[in-house]
């Protein structure tokens, strides 16, 4: 850690030392200066960067990777007005001046230094829309906001033009706030209890506070320095901060008594300049209600909110500008710093190291993928052997990676890792044949050369660091190679094991799609379940895909059964009872897992129904807990007349036993049934399309129901309309197929974003189907069969194929084609890999401080 520049009285708080993020992770070119920067509000290492030539750009701080830039253009110049226009065409350049995330991060902000405004809709990790285009301010834009003001979201702008401005997510002006008398720098939206208001300065060094109505401004003041001045609330709400710089150089970050309207505590530790003349503004953020951080002379410098004497002072390394800007992300653990050279530069704190696997000085060779494993070099070769599905084995390397002789030998071999079966066992509460892992478990997971001494010194230094180690486990690719790499030791299962590692894993590694079953049906008789794998798959998954196909299903034929769905890698089927149809019970199996045998979840209970009513839909869903798995039986039943229908929501949870009645609620209307509509569970809410305009959420938690209308022109029809969970189960997908498109959109909070919007006439027609020729219109519809979680892939028909639509690559192939005796395709249900992977159970033992 760098030294900490002497400031008078520094008071102690060891909380406060300890969060300062002030190590330097890494430095990372941008290419062009950087004008303003956002983290993302739950992607802690997602940073938003806008550029002063006009563009902006996704980083991940995790990899230090630019995941998606954004060049400036105007998306429709003929809405634009004559002024606009006039000022484009004699100079076209365009900077950002500011950048912002929306409070749930599915919207991107941009304000540039001419008259626009652009929103765009994120969606994770690399994908990025354009929303709508706002002209919001004649001259520049200085800042944007994102606000839930008036039961909505909405965005805030102010500008050059002295006003304040509110807009609705269709570009629609709200409010109009006139009477500054000199260009708007900052706006800050916030409230308090039920009171919402806009706090504003401008660069004659006032500020404001509005009311959302027509009636003026109801506070004035005058900030410190008189100048441009910028405001932020502590990350609580409860406190409001200011830091401006003066005309004459002089800087002033206070915080503000928000009730009386003075100056509650000034911060000490800025120098005036020698000049007397400001050279730019001081830029500061605020961090976990507690720490304040700004820029000035080429430094960082640190407070507690609750002492004014500066705390730290750091230079970073070098390289920062007279007023650098900077930014935390929500938990405080980094901070983003501008450099001279078009950068910046990531600083941390001991929990944000632990968030960045790429940190440190790591030799190129080691951040190869798994699939170039074959090349990969810590000293040699780094080899990745083939992976059983079965975790409670021990398989030994693939013959075509044999362990090499010596010089080169297995790491594993070394002293240094002591003896593995020593250190780690399966609880025999989770394995049959709970035994010691020996040291193939090691190599399973990677064969090292060590030719010589220096190198396999280097070796050790990247495998005793645990943010080395980490970016290495990251890499294996594929959920069962993660859990074997756990099982070499302790240290390593902790790092594998983790929650924060494994989220991110995900966003590196998603579920990989291993195949679907068909299931073909007869007068409610299994006639075959048929696993269809997805070629090509990576030799890594060669094994799994061979245990999958070899499940037997003989079980079932001609049983009066019906396969009920496939999730989480589960598969479920219900078996009737061959006396009485309506009764019957479901059966769990685990292709991917065998040896854990066949699950049978209790029959539902009996439910009293008078004769004229009958069952619209009957679905099952999943919900994985910490203690195991609980099911949730979902019933609709409606009236004869289909006035009026009741929502029956039953749960068995796990070890419990017993079906249990958790909600019954009534409804006025109900889809016809003939649309099959699915069931979606999502953040402890369940989605059902009720009518054909409108869906119903039913919220487990509230225990309460709602309704939302679908999207202007979008109705639910048969296979042509489907829902999906989002990827961050805060949200639910709609897939909605017209005319050879599909349209995708997202509701979140209170709005319908279209996300978006596919063309398959192209990638059909390449396809060169039989009777669906597209020149003018095709010959067979196109439906619907399956969308995937979170909507990144939808199987599809037309014709007498099925389509498989990869949404992240754009790409459609053919994946089956019917037989002459196949009367339909039947139902498709796709087969991914488990995550979250399960790790075998340690044995609790604090002697074994060494495993």
């Amino acid at each position: 850690m760098e030294q900490l520049s002497p400031t008078g009285h520094i008071p102690q708080p060891s909380r406060s030392l300890d969060d300062l993020p002030m190590k330097v992770a890494c430095t990372l070119s941008h290419g062009s200066n950087v004008t303003s920067m956002d983290f993302h509000p739950s992607r802690h290492t997602l940073l938003l960067v806008g550029s002063a030539n006009g563009e902006f750009t996704l980083w991940e701080i995790g990899t230090s990777e630019r995941l998606v830039t954004k060049p400036f253009e105007i998306w429709d110049m003929q809405a634009c007005s004559t002024q606009f226009q006039g000022v484009m065409a004699k100079d076209s350049s365009m900077a950002v001046n500011r950048v912002t995330w929306s409070p749930d991060g599915d919207l991107i902000g941009v304000a540039s230094t001419k008259h626009l405004i652009h929103l765009h809709v994120y969606r994770h990790p690399n994908k990025i829309y354009q929303f709508v285009e706002i002209e919001a301010h004649s001259g520049g834009v200085n800042d944007i906001v994102f606000s839930r003001a008036l039961t909505q979201l909405c965005v805030v702008t102010c500008g050059d033009d002295k006003l304040i401005r509110v807009w609705d997510m269709h570009g629609q002006k709200i409010y109009s706030f006139e009477g500054h008398t000199a260009p708007v720098y900052s706006i800050c939206p916030h409230h308090i209890e039920q009171v919402q208001f806009i706090t504003s300065t401008s660069v004659d060094g006032k500020m404001k506070t509005w009311l959302y109505d027509n009636l003026g401004s109801r506070l004035d003041f005058d900030v410190p320095g008189k100048w441009c001045s910028a405001m932020l609330y502590s990350a609580d709400g409860t406190r409001l901060f200011s830091c401006g710089t003066s005309k004459e150089g002089d800087t002033h970050l206070v915080e503000w008594n928000q009730s009386e309207g003075f100056v509650e505590r000034s911060y000490s530790g800025f120098r005036k300049k020698p000049s007397g003349v400001a050279q730019g503004v001081v830029q500061f953020d605020t961090a976990r209600n507690h720490i304040l951080a700004a820029g000035e002379d080429n430094q960082i410098k640190f407070w507690d909110v609750d002492d004014t004497n500066m705390l730290a002072c750091i230079e970073a390394g070098g390289g920062l500008p007279s007023y650098p800007r900077l930014r935390f992300n929500k938990e405080g653990n980094l901070l983003a710093v501008t450099t001279v050279e078009c950068g910046f530069k990531i600083l941390a704190n001991t929990d944000g190291l632990r968030s960045l696997p790429a940190f440190g000085n790591v030799p190129s060779e080691v951040f190869r993928s798994p699939h170039e494993a074959s090349e990969m070099k810590v000293s040699g070769p780094l080899v990745v052997g083939s992976i059983s599905p079965n975790i409670g084995r021990t398989d030994h390397l693939d013959s075509k990676y044999p362990a090499k002789p010596s010089p080169k030998k297995l790491i594993g071999s070394d002293p240094a890792f002591g003896s593995v079966d020593k250190k780690l066992r399966i609880s025999e509460e989770k394995s049959d044949k709970a035994k010691p892992w020996e040291l193939k478990g090691l190599q399973q997971f990677c064969v090292a050369t060590m030719p010589e001494t220096d190198q396999a010194s280097k070796v050790s230094k990247v495998l005793d660091d645990d943010n080395l180690l980490r970016e290495i486990i990251i890499r294996v690719g594929f959920p069962t190679t993660l859990v074997h790499a756990a099982l070499v030791c302790k240290r390593w299962y902790q790092h594998a094991s983790e929650p924060a590692f494994l989220r991110l894993f995900r966003e590196r590694h998603p579920p990989c799609l291993l195949g679907f079953y068909l299931e073909n049906r007869e007068d409610e008789n299994i006639i075959s379940i048929r696993f269809i794998p997805m070629l090509p798959q990576p030799s890594e998954l060669a094994r799994v895909i061979r245990t999958v196909e070899s499940y037997s299903w003989g079980f079932y034929h001609g049983a009066p059964a019906n396969f009920l769905c496939s999730r989480k890698g589960k598969v479920l089927v219900n078996l009737y009872n061959k006396v009485k149809a309506s009764k019957f019970t479901t059966r769990v199996h685990s292709p991917l897992c065998p040896e854990s045998g066949l699950a049978v979840v209790p029959p539902l209970p009996h439910i009293g129904i008078r004769d004229d009513y009958y069952f619209s839909m009957n679905d099952l869903l999943l919900m994985e807990e910490a203690d195991g798995v609980t099911y949730i039986h979902v019933l609709l039943v409606a009236n004869t007349q289909r006035t009026k229908y009741t929502v029956l929501v039953q749960v068995l949870r796990h070890g419990d036993g017993v079906w249990r009645t958790y909600l019954a609620l009534e409804r006025d209307q109900i889809l016809d049934p003939e649309f099959e509509p699915r069931v979606v569970l999502a953040n402890n809410k369940i989605y059902i399309a009720s009518t054909q305009s409108s869906i119903d959420f039913l919220d487990l938690t509230t225990s309460s129901i709602s309704e939302v209308q679908l999207p202007q022109g979008v109705e639910y029809g048969d296979k042509d309309t489907m829902l999906a969970p989002a990827d961050d189960d805060s949200g639910v997908y709609l897939i909605h197929a017209k005319n050879l498109q599909l349209d995708i959109w997202l509701h979140k909070g209170d709005n319908w974003l279209l996300v978006d919007t596919i063309s398959l006439r192209d990638m059909i027609a390449n396809l060169r189907i039989p009777g669906c020729e597209v020149e003018d219109e095709p010959t067979a519809p196109l439906w619907i069969n399956h969308v995937g979680p979170y909507a990144d892939f939808v199987f599809l028909e037309m014709g007498r194929c099925a389509l498989h639509l990869d949404v992240k690559c754009m790409q459609l192939r053919k994946v089956y084609d019917m037989t002459e005796e196949e009367l339909d395709l039947g139902d498709i249900h796709p087969l991914t890999m488990i995550w979250p992977p399960i790790f075998p159970a340690l044995e609790d033992n604090p002697a074994r401080n060494d495993m």
